[in-house]
């Protein structure tokens, strides 16, 4: 369910790509300090999304970092980064997604990539729960309630999306302050979204292994099937952009909007 929240670069100008760029390494150089090296291949287009929405929500109220480098990727080359106070917060979050995500893996199929992926990243976990409590704990209850579901066959929608729906939204709700029922709904409506197109994507692959996917029956009985996945995934993209709309966002909005309305639909 990761991966999907990404660049149009085609509606983008050179400026634009290039601040794009510094705060996706902006995030992948504080997931380094904070989780190591291990930490960082958890880097997503999805938190950076989440990174360039709070820190231009919230701009001003903490220092912004810049500077260049190199790095592991790019060693002979510098790249120039970014980040702010909400960068830290993106990089424990993604470590503690990729983390629970990992153990259902092992849990739900026996993955042993997913058992090790859980096992590499088990100590920068619980070192993003003990600073986020409250979101690490609603990432593992959603979790738990969505793997209830799939064990279960359900063919609700809107209940299976919407546990990831309801993770998204305790993570976007980063401060729980004036500004949370936008934030909360952007979170909610978009992590809907997300799980919908992973299933609709997953769906040959999980019918050649057998495996859950709450699109199986419907894609096979319903001859509307495609319009039906692409309804749902309209009106959650739209009412993500919408709660977009009601803040108060100057700061890469340009770049925010490219990802909401254009980007993930590519």
């Amino acid at each position: 369910m990761f991966g999907y929240v990404i660049p149009n670069q085609a509606a983008l100008d050179d400026e634009a790509k290039a601040r794009y760029r510094t705060a996706y390494c902006g995030l992948c150089r504080r997931i380094g300090a904070l989780h190591g090296l291990r930490g960082r291949l958890t880097l997503s287009y999805d938190l950076t999304f989440l990174d360039l929405l709070l820190s231009s929500l919230y701009e001003g109220e903490s220092e912004c970092v810049t500077g260049s480098g190199h790095c592991p990727i790019h060693p002979i080359r510098k790249i120039n980064w970014r980040h702010s106070g909400p960068t830290d917060y993106c990089a424990d979050m993604s470590v503690a997604l990729h983390y629970y995500n990992a153990a259902d893996k092992w849990n739900d199929d026996h993955s042993l990539l997913g058992l090790g992926f859980e096992k590499l990243l088990d100590s920068p976990a619980q070192t993003a729960a003990q600073r986020w409590p409250r979101q690490c704990s609603a990432i593992r209850t959603c979790l738990d309630r969505l793997a209830q579901l799939e064990a279960e066959g359900s063919e609700d929608l809107d209940a299976v999306s919407g546990c990831f729906g309801e993770l998204m939204a305790e993570l976007f709700d980063y401060k729980q302050d004036h500004w949370s029922p936008e934030l909360r709904s952007i979170g909610f409506h978009l992590g809907k979204y997300l799980y919908l197109l992973d299933a609709y994507d997953d769906l040959q692959k999980d019918r050649k292994h057998h495996t859950y996917n709450p699109f199986q029956q419907v894609s096979v009985h319903d001859l509307t099937f495609h319009k039906i996945v692409k309804d749902f995934l309209q009106h959650a993209a739209s009412e993500a952009a919408a709660a977009f709309e009601r803040l108060p966002i100057l700061q890469n909005a340009d770049l925010l909007r490219n990802l909401l309305y254009a980007g993930i639909w590519q």
